[in-house]
């Protein structure tokens, strides 16, 4: 591309562009995967309900849910003002959260 007598190389820009939708759905669902393992590593166990009910869910290009599928995971996740919170789902986003990072550093090399 040529502004007044600048040229601009744009050849790189142009690579990422044409490839940015499939690899930022790529880097979500891997990160979403991990986060339903590492929250299914974290759940606390009493049936194995809650920790059975963890999947993940694509609702469309780039959008990924990880959720549980009990009433209760909320407040296993939160507490109450009768139990103490056993968090699950946060701490395996925080965990993630550095793949995250990492895999959109790569994603612009």
């Amino acid at each position: 591309m040529s502004i007044g007598s600048i040229r601009l190389d744009t050849k790189m820009l142009d690579r990422i562009a044409q490839s940015l939708d499939r690899n930022t759905d790529q880097v979500l669902e891997s990160a979403a995967y991990q986060v339903e393992a590492e929250a299914k590593a974290r759940a606390p166990v009493d049936t194995g309900a809650l920790k059975g009910s963890i999947h993940t869910e694509k609702k469309k290009p780039g959008l990924y849910w990880v959720a549980d599928g009990v009433e209760y995971g909320i407040y296993q996740e939160l507490g109450t003002h009768k139990m103490r919170a056993q968090p699950f789902m946060v701490p395996a986003v925080e965990k993630v959260g550095r793949y995250i990072y990492e895999m959109w550093g790569r994603l612009f090399k």
